[in-house]
């Protein structure tokens, strides 16, 4: 397992990094994410569960009540709505559902007087698309930041390749 923070300057160094690591759940590999946001709990659960709010900062549209057993559904522009399914929901520390072959589980924790941890396990069918989600994930937390901060979103897409780049290799066994 490893981890690291940010690389070679490629995101604003004044800006939160995630800290990215390969691991394994119940046997098959998986990424997890840690970020430290400066908002408590109850904030980050309205952004994760709010369609409203998930518009501004996840990957395409999705809508979901926060349930065990209920259906998730994702939607991409141009695309036809794929459907998931909400395997665990403890507000606001816990939620996790299926997305395809992917098991996403976000967990916030309480870090200091107003902040909190939020970690994102991203269980995947195998390794051949990690250096991909990695990428993904680590811009759209860093999104999800700036949203937060009221700051534009400070993704670089100029950026995408190398960090896909960057984590293929960290990945590769």
């Amino acid at each position: 397992m490893f981890g690291f923070r940010g690389y070679d300057g490629l995101v604003n160094p004044e800006k939160a990094e995630p800290l990215v690591a390969k691991t394994t759940v119940d046997g098959k590999p998986a990424l997890r994410f840690e970020l430290r946001y400066d908002f408590p709990a109850s904030v980050l659960w309205k952004h994760l569960t709010d369609p409203r709010k998930l518009k501004y900062w996840f990957p395409c549209e999705m809508d979901l009540l926060p349930r065990k057993g209920a259906d998730v559904t994702f939607t991409f522009p141009g695309e036809r709505p794929t459907k998931g399914m909400v395997l665990d929901a403890e507000k606001p520390r816990v939620l996790a559902y299926t997305w395809d072959r992917e098991v996403l589980r976000w967990e916030l924790e309480k870090d200091g007087d107003s902040g909190c941890l939020l970690t994102l396990t991203n269980t995947l069918p195998d390794l051949d698309g990690a250096g991909n989600s990695a990428a993904g994930w680590h811009f759209t937390l860093i999104g999800l930041d700036d949203l937060l901060h009221e700051r534009p979103l400070g993704q670089n897409p100029a950026d995408w390749e190398r960090y896909v780049a960057l984590y293929q290799e960290k990945f590769s066994d």
